[in-house]
């Protein structure tokens, strides 16, 4: 049995919360012994941040279930991946024996990430296999039965495929396979050559991250000098001090939320667009792979904020990527991000034009939080 390892899953999502739940609790037990025990809020405010730490702590007991390994298995009775899932309806693990296969061929891609950079096909024996395989990360090929498998690019995979491949198995030589193993009497003619473009993998959260910060400093900014002006003259009154503390407030608290969800908005989030299919791969749990074959149409949406009449606030711009399969609907929610959407529409239109539904733009009301 060869085990290899291919990363680690990270719920960021769970872990942003820990880190928020550490800091507050850290800040107000902190701040209620700096304060002396005096003050009637003193003690609330101590044990209010020693429920917060409680709080981290119990979950903490459950560490191992916040990150965890991503293993491709290669053994003389089966291909498998293993990895644990916060779904059991929907775990990602598989196994595959090797007797329910005709053929099994590796690909790998230089030209893409390597978090992407590679790809493993079975080749069934039978037509119906597809329908016993409920991986979600499993994409069936509908026009050969096939089910691939992409996985990050690693060294050894194709040396392990062909060392555990039963012995009476073929090991046939490939100029477009990095390993290709077929069982006896199957003809390599029958098995097709893998699509040589890589796939078109387009980051999110490169500029998710970046709005938050500028969004953050901009609030932190405006909140302190508020605040500094309402402490630091000495010819404010009291009433316009409270005015702007009143209103500085508020931006000092964004500003500190903004840079406590960084963990979270910053978590790898991507498109993986290729020949077979199309993927969005979250680590929060709500991505979904779909193959060309179960989707009906690809499309984008805009909804631009009507602007209130005389307001300053500027319009309000939120890009959405709309997949439309035979089952159900799926909807990515991207923010501000015009060159990612138009990055997702030309990739569609490179491997299934005839799926690519437009971008239509839409108005929402001058409060759109979405």
């Amino acid at each position: 049995m060869t085990r290899i390892r291919l990363g680690w899953e990270t719920r960021s999502d769970q872990i942003a919360v820990l880190v928020d739940f550490l800091i507050v609790g850290l800040g107000l037990v902190l701040l209620g012994s700096l304060s002396g025990w005096t003050g009637w809020i003193t003690v609330p405010m101590i044990i209010v941040g020693v429920v917060f730490l409680l709080g981290m702590g119990l979950r903490m007991l459950g560490w191992d279930s916040l990150r965890w390994p991503r293993d491709l298995v290669v053994s003389g009775d089966y291909v498998g991946y293993e990895t644990k899932t916060f779904d059991s309806a929907m775990g990602k693990a598989f196994r595959i024996s090797w007797d329910k296969l005709g053929a099994l061929a590796y690909h790998s891609d230089s030209d893409a990430p390597e978090r992407y950079g590679a790809a493993l096909v079975f080749f069934p024996k039978s037509k119906d296999f597809p329908d016993h395989v409920t991986s979600p990360v499993l994409v069936r090929l509908h026009r050969n039965s096939a089910v691939k498998f992409r996985l990050p690019r690693a060294a050894g995979v194709a040396e392990a495929i062909s060392a555990e491949a039963p012995q009476d198995w073929q090991r046939i030589p490939s100029g477009h396979w990095d390993a290709l193993v077929a069982a006896p009497g199957v003809s390599p003619q029958v098995i097709p050559e893998p699509d040589p473009r890589p796939p078109v993998v387009v980051n999110v959260n490169r500029r998710a991250v970046g709005q938050v910060l500028v969004g953050g400093v901009i609030a932190g900014c405006v909140g302190a000098a508020m605040i500094a002006a309402a402490f630091t003259s000495k010819q404010v009154e009291v009433g316009m001090q409270v005015f702007l503390t009143l209103f500085g407030a508020p931006f000092i608290l964004l500003a500190v939320v903004s840079v406590l969800g960084l963990p979270m908005v910053g978590r790898k989030r991507n498109f993986v667009i290729d020949a077979d299919s199309f993927t969005w791969d979250d680590p929060s749990g709500e991505g979904f792979t779909y193959s060309w074959h179960d989707i009906t149409s690809v499309a984008a949406h805009t909804s631009i904020s009507r602007k209130a009449p005389g307001s300053w606030a500027a319009r309000r711009r939120i890009d959405e990527v709309l997949v439309h399969t035979r089952e159900r609907n799926e909807t990515v929610s991207l923010g501000t991000q015009p060159a990612t959407v138009a990055r997702v529409a030309q990739a569609v239109q490179q491997f299934a034009p005839q799926l690519w539904a437009g971008a239509r733009t839409g108005t929402a009301g001058p409060f759109q939080l979405r």
